[in-house]
């Protein structure tokens, strides 16, 4: 039950260590660990067969250096252990099979228990098993030696050999072993190995760190009485794998971390807003169908917040920022601070009258402007009233590294009543060689890409403008069918659109380089089931004609449903800079995020369907808020929820666009497009002239005349 569970301490889990504050994943395949196996098998096979006709009197002579170095230290104890063992037939016999095949019971026998009982431990410990063996297999084929029992004239007994020994030396089992791999010693390293994974899982317990150094001492000891090794071949055996288990802890925590490291796409972000000053937090605005005071819906978000928190980790986590070289680790916060985190802001004018839509746009911009303090957990959750009679907006604000790519309400689904259901993935799962072609030809198309030929204007890394606007999702649907294209180019179509309308400027540049989010499959994230990555396009403002430009968007987002592009970015922001030291992290995210290679992120998700409910009220609308990569002045988030698309989007206005007019815009576009039934055998669309509600404008001055509730 303790291998199953893992030794999770209470520092970062909550009392039942269900909740991690990391990303928790299941089990491997166990194809796909035979497969890493069988690789390691074939390496060690052809470096034993290869060498050429030399190898053996190289390796004899490797094997002399290491005994005459060892009677020059005075430490050659080997002879003396294996005159002893060999006078003792019962002992010699015992420990000739300890040789063959204790080492191997008990490295693989610890592996097998491990992935059988899904500990946490398996993947660490398998990691660092395969590097000590793939760093030993190097050794063998640049210094092969060959063992005591081998050399000529120096009086040793093979009494492995000697003594019949099944399935070791002078047996066809060991036709392909390595006889000339005497530095270092396989066997101490793995006896070490499993000295360290076992004594971590039982930590505290120190009758187990006994009985783990008694193996170790035992293993030493068979090796030399057996003269299969010398003691230097045991230094380096143990040297190895303290190497390989140091070089796996700067790369990736052990399970029984109490202050567990950021994830790598985390400290991305962190990197990101570190460096640039650019706050990296995203917000979702959710309006609420309710009368209540500001205060009164603030005590049922505190008790529903309350009630769920320990299965929501990473809100109740801050994150201490490391130093030059240590990387960022979360630390759980005790007491929350509860006035803090949910805070009543009204947006009443001067006269006590609503302050309408173009208040609660102004107070979103404001929050991200400034980024949120890292002395406490990284999210706050605002109750916004005296916007509009008989509603009220829920601001919830939540730093990316909190989130971990997933959207604001997705990382805090539990709130809501009934629970959202995580979004679906938008790629396919792979298998493993799937994955890796699709990976090594997205990084390879990702170098392609280069940089963006052209750059929108910028200004202050924390000048923001937010505007807001909604259409059916019916409508964009039967827009895309009308025309061929799928929704997700609909609304890159409207984004470029909206563009040459509102700045007619930008045209000449012809494209716009952006980033577009795409979810991954991911089977272990427990909270949302997908990983978070991103594909560079150029969206097309050359064309004037609405449906060339829609048509134009979908030829090019080929590359956002083939994956490759996807998965190439997110092996490199994932797990390639999680080999990287802190500085060089930090010099990557800079390099790598913003303005040097794209313009502005168009982001899009899949809300749920039917009626939700939070904090006692009905769910009306979702808009939400993505922030701005450094140096990128825009930034467009569209939230399918429930029956319509809620647009949020987010300018530097020094881009010299008005966010709101942007946001209208694009319903101005699908407006147009929806209209036009240009491709042949496309039908005409019906359309009702029916305003959204009370609560949003119906933007007549633009002509669109669009409602919610369209079947």
């Amino acid at each position: 039950m303790h291998l199953r569970k893992g030794p999770e301490p209470p520092a970062w889990t909550d009392p039942d260590g269900v909740a991690d504050v990391r990303v928790l994943r299941p089990p491997p395949r166990l194809v796909r660990e035979l497969a890493i196996v069988a690789a390691v098998v074939v390496l060690y096979v052809g470096i034993s067969r290869g060498g050429g006709m030399f190898r053996e009197s190289i390796a004899m002579g490797h094997g002399r250096d290491l005994l005459d170095l060892e009677r020059f230290l005075h430490i050659d104890v080997e002879r003396t252990l294996n005159q002893w063992l060999t006078s003792h037939d019962t002992l010699s016999v015992v420990a000739n099979y300890e040789y063959a095949f204790g080492y191997v019971a008990s490295s693989f026998g610890l592996l097998i228990i491990l992935y059988l009982t899904r500990s946490p431990w398996y993947r660490w410990a398998r990691s660092t098993f395969v590097m000590v063996n793939l760093i030993a297999i190097s050794i063998f084929a640049i210094y092969p030696a060959a063992p005591p029992r081998l050399l000529p004239g120096e009086g040793f007994v093979d009494t492995v050999t000697d003594g019949g020994t099944f399935g070791s030396w002078g047996s066809p089992y060991t036709a392909d072993a390595n006889h000339l791999a005497a530095m270092p010693s396989l066997h101490v390293g793995w006896a070490v190995w499993v000295t360290i994974v076992v004594s971590s899982i039982f930590s505290g317990r120190w009758w187990v760190k006994a009985l783990c150094l008694l193996y170790v001492s035992l293993t030493t000891f068979v090796i030399m009485a057996t003269a299969n090794h010398y003691v230097l071949d045991a230094v380096g055996g143990a040297l190895v794998t303290l190497v390989c288990v140091g070089l796996m802890m700067l790369v990736s925590d052990r399970p029984n971390q109490k202050r567990p490291r950021l994830a790598p796409t985390d400290a991305f972000f962190l990197n990101a807003e570190t460096t640039s000053g650019a706050a990296q937090h995203a917000a979702d605005v959710v309006v609420l169908r309710d009368g209540r005071s500001g205060p009164a819906v603030q005590a049922d978000l505190r008790a529903r917040f309350q009630g769920v928190i320990d299965r929501m980790p990473r809100y109740r986590h801050k994150v201490a920022e490391g130093s030059f070289w240590r990387r960022p680790r979360w630390v759980r916060v005790r007491d929350l601070d509860w006035d803090w985190h949910l805070p009543v802001r009204d947006l009443s004018g001067p006269d006590g009258g609503p302050g309408g839509p173009a208040a609660l746009a102004s107070f979103v911009a404001g929050l991200e402007r400034t980024p949120l303090p890292r002395d406490r957990p990284l999210w706050r959750c605002w109750t916004v009233t005296g916007v509009t009679p008989g509603e009220v907006a829920v601001v919830l604000t939540v730093h990316r590294v909190v989130s971990a790519g997933s959207a604001p309400v997705v990382s805090a689904s539990r709130l809501f009543d009934p629970v959202l259901e995580p979004p679906a993935a938008d790629l396919p799962t792979l298998g493993v060689f799937a994955r890796v072609r699709a990976v090594a030809g997205g990084i390879g198309e990702l170098v392609r890409d280069g940089r963006a030929k052209r750059r929108l204007p910028s200004g202050a890394p924390r000048d923001r403008d937010y505007g807001m606007s909604r259409v059916p999702t019916a409508v964009v649907r039967e827009t895309a069918r009308a025309h061929g294209v799928q929704v997700g180019d609909v609304l890159l179509a409207a984004t470029a659109g909206a563009l040459r309308r509102v700045l007619p400027t930008v045209a000449a540049t012809t494209d716009v380089r952006v980033s577009v989010p795409l979810t991954l499959p991911c089977p272990g994230d427990r909270l949302a089931g997908t990983v978070t990555s991103a594909v560079l396009m150029d969206l097309p403002l050359g064309p004037d004609d609405e449906v060339e430009r829609l048509l134009e968007t979908g030829r090019r987002t080929g590359r956002l449903h083939s994956g490759t592009r996807a998965m190439g970015a997110s092996f490199l922001i994932g797990t390639a800079t999680g080999v990287l030291p802190p500085p060089a992290q930090r010099w990557f995210a800079r390099v790598v995020y913003g303005k040097r290679f794209f313009e502005g992120i168009v982001s899009t998700m899949v809300g749920p369907t039917g009626e939700h409910r939070l904090a006692g009220g009905a769910v009306h609308w979702v808009h939400p808020v993505v922030p701005l990569a450094p140096g990128a002045p825009l930034a467009v988030g569209i939230t399918g929820w429930d029956r319509c698309l809620d647009i949020g989007v987010t300018v530097d206005p020094a881009l010299g666009a008005d966010a709101h007019r942007l946001a209208t815009a694009m319903v101005v576009v699908i407006d147009e497009l929806s209209q036009r039934s240009d491709p042949p055998g496309a039908r005409a669309l019906s359309r009702s002239s029916e305003e959204f509600g009370p609560f949003w404008p119906v933007f007549r001055e633009e002509g669109i005349p669009v409602r919610k509730d369209m079947s």
